[in-house]
């Protein structure tokens, strides 16, 4: 008899343990939940206020509330927008850092490949930004990352390669001038002179052309050797001093051998 009353004291000792425990894991749970709610709540207002910080044209203090809102919560959302930001503002190693930290857990997302991709070509990087963006390229299929792809083969000399990314970018937004000026420089650099210049003829006519087209005309001629065609042709405002600085610009481009120099010389990072 004494027997059975201990095995009900012990059996109802366990439950009584079970359930004590049951309940401490669903406290600890629920405080998690809340705690976690916090915390994206915080995040969201940190970020719903770098929007309107932005709007503003703060973006330095739209960045560091972006770095905070990142360093609580380590979300995605967070980082994405941080290194976005950071691109904004110039700051090329803070975005590269930011990206990658995203990349350490989403291996293949495609924003944060294009924004490692485009942070590592500001900073002159361009063999690993080729590598990054030739990841991103197929991943987001926007006229943009084709582009600074193709800037970033271009500063590695691989012009044919350059070339058919702007071209792309160009499929993707026909009507953009400036893609087309880059593909216009790129058969420039590539000594296809006479499709240069008839890319920069069909730009310089478009009714939305603008100052800085007509100068990339002149480019593109004094690149080729044609001077006299290039100082006959009509850039608004510009002096004759600064169409000889175009003109010399032109002729550094056709006598050096460095593509980091073309690419310089042209203004192709300029436009990336």
């Amino acid at each position: 008899m004494r027997d059975q009353l201990a095995r009900a004291g012990a059996a109802g000792l366990i439950c009584l343990f079970a359930a004590g425990c049951s309940s401490a894991t669903q406290l600890a749970s629920e405080s998690a939940s809340k705690t976690d709610s916090v915390s994206r709540a915080d995040t969201e207002r940190l970020i719903h206020l770098a929007d309107d910080v932005e709007a503003r044209g703060d973006y330095d203090t739209s960045a560091a509330l972006l770095a905070r809102a990142a360093e609580t919560s380590g979300s995605t959302e967070a980082r994405l927008r941080l290194g976005k930001a950071q691109l904004k503002i110039g700051d090329y190693p803070g975005a590269r850092d930011a990206f990658t930290k995203v990349l350490a857990t989403d291996a293949d997302n495609p924003e944060a490949l294009l924004g490692l991709g485009t942070a590592q070509l500001k900073l002159g990087d361009a063999e690993s930004g080729a590598r990054t963006l030739a990841l991103a390229c197929p991943r987001v299929n926007t006229p943009i990352a084709y582009n600074r792809l193709g800037t970033s083969l271009a500063m590695l000399g691989r012009l044919d390669e350059a070339l058919d990314a702007f071209q792309h970018a160009q499929s993707l937004a026909p009507n953009d001038l400036d893609i087309e000026v880059n593909v216009a420089l790129t058969q420039a650099l590539s000594g296809r002179s006479d499709e240069a210049i008839a890319t920069m003829q069909q730009v310089v006519q478009s009714p939305v052309a603008q100052r800085r087209h007509r100068a990339n005309l002149v480019m593109v001629l004094g690149i080729a050797g044609r001077t006299e065609e290039a100082k006959a042709v009509n850039v608004p405002d510009m002096s004759p001093a600064q169409k000889r600085d175009l003109l010399a610009r032109a002729k550094k481009v056709h006598d050096t051998t460095d593509p980091l120099a073309k690419v310089r010389a042209v203004g192709l990072l300029n436009s990336a």
